[in-house]
């Protein structure tokens, strides 16, 4: 018997709130909830399924709280170009291939402003 469905939401911590801010909404996330905690701002935002949880934590050390997180697309040299065009630091320098799942991947990181890497992720159909 499974307990669990699917990804809740992926949090992580910014020492530079309005910067996180300004990063996922112009990678089209949509802002579905504002809350405060105990003074920390937290920001929820949301494509189709995938949700981020982004609280403010300007004691955080380290270069964003999780290694990643990985947001699928049909269309990778789109949203290569389109990624590369808004000018955000590429870990890759062109997108990369893995032979994983049934005709690979394909995929390409970059960081955001706080040097946590975001992966773009297309499972291949061919």
């Amino acid at each position: 018997m499974a307990f669990f469905d699917d990804l809740s939401h992926i949090g992580f911590s910014t020492k530079d709130f309005y910067k996180s801010t300004e990063l996922y909404e112009k990678l089209g996330f949509e802002l579905i909830d504002q809350e405060d905690n105990l003074g920390s701002k937290v920001n929820f935002y949301q494509i189709n399924d995938l949700i981020l949880e982004v609280y403010e934590d300007k004691t955080n050390s380290e270069n964003g709280a999780i290694n990643h997180f990985a947001i699928a697309t049909d269309e990778i040299d789109k949203t290569f170009a389109h990624v590369k065009k808004l000018g955000f630091e590429l870990i890759d320098d062109k997108i990369m291939h893995l032979p994983f799942f049934e005709h690979g991947i394909s995929y390409f990181n970059f960081y955001g402003p706080n040097h946590e890497t975001i992966e773009v992720c297309q499972k291949n159909k061919e």
